[in-house]
């Protein structure tokens, strides 16, 4: 009866041992799904921002013939540029969030590389933000000739009104975008935080 007792002891231990790697296993999946989901609020429209931008690059393109003196052609290359830059600095700051391999990682060390990444992040959505102030600029120059018709340009306030509009638009957009981003980012270092030690 005693190797019995034995036997039963041995699977039941077994068994515990296998329900805590199971245990650690399902959360270390919950803890990557809630982070992939909190993470989606920040892909989704960095990622259609990208497809705007590429959008745009290819309209400046296809009606490049519009820009008939040397100085728009280089706005609208500038403009292309800058475009092009914004997608890339998008894409790459996305691929600075991605965790997904170093959940198994001891908890030190997934603090450590969330932080260094998130401030990766961070520098690059700066950029970011002062080549949209850039492109501001140069798709207000280009606006008139790329959509044809009058020259609104000659009207006495015409420049004044885009630039003021454009400026305070993209400053509180902008603003904006970057608390909506910080919330995001703080939820996930949150989650990350309670993560078994």
């Amino acid at each position: 009866m005693e190797l019995y007792d034995l036997k039963t002891t041995w699977q039941n231990e077994g068994n515990i041992a296998t329900q805590n790697n199971l245990t650690t296993l399902i959360i270390d999946k919950m803890t990557q799904d809630k982070y992939q989901s909190k993470i989606k609020k920040i892909t989704f429209p960095e990622i259609i921002g990208s497809i705007i931008c590429v959008i745009t690059t290819g309209f400046i393109a296809l009606n490049f013939n519009k820009l008939d003196t040397i100085v728009l052609q280089a706005v609208g290359v500038a403009s292309i540029i800058i475009l092009l830059a914004i997608s890339v600095l998008s894409v790459l700051s996305l691929q600075r969030l991605n965790l997904k391999k170093d959940l198994n990682k001891p908890y030190a060390e997934i603090l450590k590389i969330y932080a260094t990444q998130k401030l990766s992040f961070y520098k690059l959505q700066k950029i970011n933000i002062i080549l949209c102030y850039l492109l501001m600029i140069t798709i207000i120059i280009l606006l008139p000739k790329l959509f044809g018709g009058k020259d609104i340009t000659e009207y006495k306030y015409f420049w004044l009104y885009a630039f003021v509009t454009g400026y305070v638009f993209l400053f509180w957009f902008s603003k904006f975008v970057t608390k909506s981003y910080r919330k995001t980012l703080q939820q996930t270092q949150e989650l990350l935080m309670e993560l078994p030690k």
